[in-house]
């Protein structure tokens, strides 16, 4: 089994403080994290920024160098893209939109990949939501997806990989359906052009046992935190998780180890 943690939100407004407060004592152990790292933050973003009102047109991540710089000397730190704006207009999330623009992505991932020095081939849809759209935009940017549990059957694509897809996700769903919330698909879905695995919140009722039944199935857990809006009490179910981890042999591992490079 692999054990994934998935942090989402670092944006221009993070701090190195920020890391270091919740995540020094993994690293310490070993543990990698994937940061879902939002390229431009702007005044329609809904994330956190700080003390700060965003005003002017957009605040670009690599303008921080300070957390570039921090996180370049981290090895354990892997940098995955969470949008592009992070913009909810109207109540419609950024990626939802049916309007997004196809080379969207694209400019997300080379603001990122110019400001850390490094490949960012995994895409984070805001708040796990993505339209077909969306998903397009994303394809044609060359980039892989770690959303929520709805991976397979929110989407129609014509495509012969999507309905193989919708038919494993479609029978995941019945078979659990009559024993309460069904849990994440455990593997990774290949979609053709692109490939995704779903993950849980650490707030989900269900979390341990969906890490039990991950284990069942030798398949892949992500466990998806948020650093602005860590608590004590959310750092400790965190780590209770990753001890039933260790008893339960997991490998942890960064966001990458799901998508081996094709």
């Amino acid at each position: 089994m692999k054990f994934i943690i998935r942090d989402d939100d670092l944006n221009y407004f993070s701090k190195p403080a920020d890391i270091e407060r919740w995540y020094t004592d993994l690293f310490a152990e070993r543990i990698p994290v994937g940061f879902s790292t939002i390229p431009f933050v702007t005044p329609k973003s809904d994330v956190y920024t700080g003390d700060t009102v965003p005003g002017g047109d957009e605040y670009p991540v690599s303008m921080n160098a300070e957390l570039i710089s921090y996180v370049k000397e981290h090895p354990l730190m892997e940098i995955l893209q969470h949008g592009t704006t992070h913009e909810t207009v109207d109540g419609i999330y950024e990626y939802q939109n049916s309007g997004i623009e196809h080379d969207k992505t694209a400019r997300g991932r080379a603001e990122l990949e110019r400001a850390f020095d490094r490949s960012v081939r995994i895409f984070v849809p805001p708040h796990d939501w993505i339209g077909s759209k969306g998903i397009h935009s994303v394809e044609a940017a060359g980039m892989d997806i770690i959303r929520g549990r709805g991976a397979g059957l929110r989407n129609v694509v014509v495509r012969w990989e999507y309905l193989v897809v919708f038919a494993k996700a479609l029978a995941h769903k019945l078979l659990h359906a009559s024993k309460g919330k069904v849990p994440a698909y455990p593997y990774v879905l290949d979609f053709g052009k692109h490939r995704e695995a779903c993950s849980y919140r650490l707030e989900d009722e269900d979390v341990f046992e969906g890490l039990e039944y991950t284990h069942q199935k030798d398949g892949i857990f992500v466990v998806v935190t948020h650093l602005h809006f860590y608590t004590d009490e959310k750092k400790d179910r965190l780590c209770a998780l990753i001890e039933k981890a260790r008893s339960l042999d997991a490998s942890f591992v960064p966001p990458s180890a799901l998508f081996p490079t094709r």
